[in-house]
């Protein structure tokens, strides 16, 4: 029987608004409970109103105790210019945090997140501009992506995108908040044998995996991951977030053809990572598909708190046999169904699946959460891992 747990405490939105000074403002949070590394982005536009910000100038975001925040200016667009201002910050429940913005020496931070693709033949470098492949023979792709395709983490936790038809999303279990996967899977070292940074912890196979995507219309559903042309971008990527895309041009779904960009982001100190997908060249009855894999047979568990809602598996479902908590959530708003996919037979199977709203004006988006014990030891409590759930989604 699925079961509603709900935590005793109010969350709310927090809000960014002016505090009367030119260069300072608030940050706000009007939840009841205390956050910790809320993720705050402004545009060149904002940042502008606060302080007059060239491309080669380091913007310095300070608290009115003279505290350095983390932060990080990223080219969004790919033009060479910032677009946008990331920050983090803790804030206590129900109270507003005065932030300063100014001009000043760079500063290198502590890293917290990152990105990495690479090639799996020494001497393991960097790839760029490498189209995705349209195989689905996981050995013959090891043989020549790193960790079968694009990767990304932070203190937390990693994932990775099997950059071939199969379009999957798979875990890395971290037990340090050092950053882990540059060197995973290559110079000797087996990423699917425990180390002392983590381990791949998910078995994958036909389902969704940890939050791939597929796309639903008239009573079917296609996976993304067929393409004419698939094809990757890093955004961002620093101590504050970092951001990749995934693009697909000629997606087959029935009689139809779509164009969809995947846009993936992780910040630090989160348990989750960020998607946003579009389509182009809808017709207006599509929906996005996205889910959790099932292969154990574990219950499938629903949840609300605030503004989100959306459900979560526990239990021993790591490869090891290890106890992993998997969850994905979205606003209550876009989200239509919770559904299943059959435990075999062609296409997605063994994965249960959450049915989002997608327009030509706003993007599907949602967020998958893990929870590895080796992560967290309280982990190994179903109730525990809701909680941090929860209390994640509180800075959203």
């Amino acid at each position: 029987m699925k079961k509603n747990i709900l935590l005793g405490f109010g969350v709310a939105a927090l809000l960014f608004s002016s505090c009367g000074s030119a260069k300072t403002f608030n940050c706000t949070n009007n939840a009841s409970v205390d956050v910790t590394d809320k993720l705050f982005v402004l545009t060149r536009a904002e940042v502008q109103q606060y302080v007059n910000a060239g491309n080669d100038d380091f913007i310095h975001v300070t608290t009115a105790d003279g505290k350095l925040l983390a932060s990080q200016m990223d080219d969004m667009d790919g033009d060479g210019n910032w677009d946008e201002l990331a920050f983090i910050a803790d804030i206590k429940a129900n109270s507003a945090l005065s932030v300063k913005l100014s001009v000043g020496e760079p500063v290198e931070f502590e890293k917290r997140t990152n990105l990495r693709f690479g090639s799996a033949i020494a001497p393991h470098d960097a790839l760029i501009g490498v189209k995705r492949l349209k195989s689905t023979d996981s050995p013959s792709i090891s043989a020549v992506f790193q960790m079968e395709g694009p990767a990304w983490e932070n203190d937390k936790v990693g994932f990775r995108n099997y950059y071939d038809a199969r379009n999957g999303i798979d875990i890395f279990g971290k037990s340090t908040t050092k950053m882990a996967l540059d060197s995973a899977g290559i110079r000797g070292q087996n990423y699917h044998a425990r180390s002392d940074w983590g381990m791949d912890v998910l078995k994958v196979a036909n389902s969704l995996g940890a939050g791939a995507i597929a796309i639903g219309y008239a009573d079917s559903m296609y996976r993304v991951g067929v393409c004419e042309v698939g094809e990757f971008r890093f955004v961002a990527e620093g101590p504050v977030r970092s951001v990749l895309e995934l693009t697909f041009k000629g997606v087959p779904a029935g009689e139809r053809l779509y164009d969809v960009r995947h846009r993936i982001s992780i910040a630090a100190g989160d348990l989750c990572y960020k998607s946003q997908v579009w389509i182009e060249n809808m017709q207006g009855d599509e929906i996005i598909v996205t889910g959790i894999v099932d292969k154990h047979n574990l219950e499938s568990i629903p949840f609300e708190v605030g503004e989100f809602k959306g459900f979560y598996t526990h239990g021993n479902q790591g490869t090891m046999g290890e106890m992993l908590g998997m969850a994905v959530a979205a606003r209550q708003s876009d989200v239509i169904s919770y559904t299943a996919a059959p435990k075999i037979g062609e296409g997605v199977t063994e994965t249960y699946f959450m049915n989002l709203k997608i327009s030509k004006e706003k993007p599907a988006e949602y967020y998958f959460f893990s929870g590895w014990e080796h992560q967290d030891d309280t982990f190994v409590d179903a109730a525990a891992f809701e909680k941090a759930v929860k209390l994640n989604l509180a800075k959203f």
